[in-house]
């Protein structure tokens, strides 16, 4: 038949105009992120982190930074803990490093900063602040931003 492909073009187009959107508005309404994204901040637990430094030697970019405290019992103690997100590949090595799963990714995709130096966040002091501030979890992770010199 003459016109079949048109007839069916335009058959494909009136459903998609009269049914639902595809796109959402963005700065409006936000998707929610799958399980499996990788990006956003580093999160870390620091009840469940052992300062083996696993994570850090996994880094291809050395994107991790953390020193420790060796105490009187002989436990090492995290004394720092900065992420430089500018150097991270989001590959995931330092996630499949740690023995004690102390470090995860959390859901947000909105990481976008003027500076350079904000890139550099101070994971030890977020992780403090969140366990005194349940809460308020999404301030935490913007006053988590540091700038190192």
């Amino acid at each position: 038949m003459f016109g079949k492909g048109l007839l069916t073009g335009m058959l494909i187009t009136l459903k998609r105009f009269f049914g639902r959107p595809n796109t959402v508005q963005y700065p409006d309404e936000k998707l929610p992120m799958t399980a499996r994204f990788r990006g956003g901040a580093l999160t870390l637990d620091i009840n469940r982190c052992i300062a083996c430094g696993l994570c850090a030697m996994a880094c291809p970019n050395q994107a991790i930074g953390l020193a420790t405290t060796v105490d009187e019992s002989k436990k090492k103690s995290l004394t720092s803990y900065i992420h430089h997100t500018g150097l991270c590949l989001y590959c995931n090595l330092c996630l499949e490093a740690c023995p004690a799963k102390a470090l995860t990714w959390d859901q947000n995709y909105e990481a976008a900063c003027y500076l350079r130096q904000n890139l550099d966040v101070d994971c030890l002091a977020v992780a403090r602040r969140r366990l005194a501030l349940p809460t308020a979890a999404e301030s935490v992770l913007a006053e988590g931003r540091i700038v190192s010199g």
